[in-house]
């Protein structure tokens, strides 16, 4: 272990252009069942059926309205986090300098899925 705390001690400070290359998001194919979600997403981002920067767009308003306080109030607190993560999921899509498919991106992909499923064990409350 102190090997790698001594490197770490005395390694050089990177360039930005280095900074700028390790931050970039790398091209990789992504998992068949992730594919298929971001193609639905993809398609009601472009339809505008949904919107990230409208969080209330993203619910089946006919579900949610029938919800008891205490499962609203948790989907609420979901949808911020989930809006959130659509935003940067449709921002990595629209960008010129991001591939069309990357590791990057599944995650991104699943922290979603994953937010949404935490409501939609109990209730199918998302259009998505």
């Amino acid at each position: 272990m102190a090997d790698f705390y001594d490197q770490v001690a005395t390694a050089a400070d990177l360039t930005r252009e280095d900074q700028k290359k390790v931050g970039a998001p790398i091209a990789g194919s992504i998992g068949t069942e992730h594919r298929d979600f971001l193609k639905t997403l993809k398609k009601m981002l472009e339809a505008g059926e949904i919107d990230p920067h409208e969080p209330k767009s993203l619910l089946n308003k006919e579900i949610y309205d029938a919800l008891d306080e205490e499962w609203q109030e948790k989907t609420d607190l979901a949808l911020l986090n989930i809006a959130n993560q659509l935003r940067l999921i449709a921002d990595f899509l629209h960008s010129a300098e991001t591939p069309a498919e990357s590791p990057q991106l599944q995650t991104m992909v699943e922290h979603l899925w994953q937010s949404k499923q935490q409501i939609e064990e109990h209730h199918d409350v998302f259009k998505f």
